[in-house]
């Protein structure tokens, strides 16, 4: 299990036995994963979720974020599920996703914008 505890602040994100199946496999994507981030890292460190193509990360980014729910387990977000968290998370992806009319900036401040965020809280915020 990954552990990082820098102070007494509450758990920032945590899944708990988090499974995947899609479809009709009996395999699944994901199985009985416990990722806990106790705190926000400190000051130059960052949590990093590697792995070979197709094993996972993005699907447990989808969890964090609150678009996906896994077949089975918790994701909680300041100790509190993901939807009742008042947590608003999104993704940016790593490509075929960016709107190519928009500067890197817009795309990454696009959430926002349709959250009816002014345009210099945006630009602040990405």
């Amino acid at each position: 299990m990954l552990h990082i505890k820098n102070s007494g602040l509450p758990n920032i994100i945590e899944l708990r036995n988090v499974t995947q199946v899609y479809g009709h496999s009996k395999a699944p994507i994901l199985e009985d994963v416990n990722f806990l981030v106790e705190d926000k890292p400190a000051q130059g460190q960052f949590v990093v979720i590697l792995g070979a193509s197709g094993c996972g990360k993005s699907t447990l980014l989808r969890f964090i974020a609150g678009l996906q729910k896994p077949t089975s387990g918790e994701v909680l977000l300041r100790e509190k599920p993901v939807r009742e968290s008042g947590v608003r998370a999104g993704m940016v992806f790593q490509q075929y996703s960016s709107l190519p009319w928009l500067t890197v900036l817009e795309n990454v401040a696009l959430g926002l914008d349709f959250q009816g965020v002014d345009t210099k809280e945006r630009n602040r915020r990405a």
